[in-house]
């Protein structure tokens, strides 16, 4: 598991969801649609209705998207390296 303060910059070691159930449906339905194919290099992105700023991003990860970093950003490649 892989968490990015993306403000920050940084990699996070904890984190707490709190998501209305509209926003938790769509994280499973976009979840589930990663799943059919995890290392195609799709993602999704959740936004809070009344606050867009407040954004959910969301990859699946896998062992051959590691191997090859270089689709990534350098943020994103740091805090996989870590």
């Amino acid at each position: 598991m892989y968490m990015i303060d993306s403000e920050r910059k940084q990699s996070l070691n904890a984190l707490s969801l709190y998501l209305s159930v509209k926003e938790a449906e769509k994280v499973i339905k976009e979840l589930q649609s990663l799943l059919k194919d995890a290392d195609a290099c799709d993602h999704f992105h959740v936004y809070d209705e009344n606050k867009p700023e407040k954004e959910i991003s969301c990859s699946i990860i896998t062992e051959d998207k590691l191997k090859n970093l270089d689709i990534y950003n350098d943020l994103e490649r740091r805090v996989f390296s870590e």
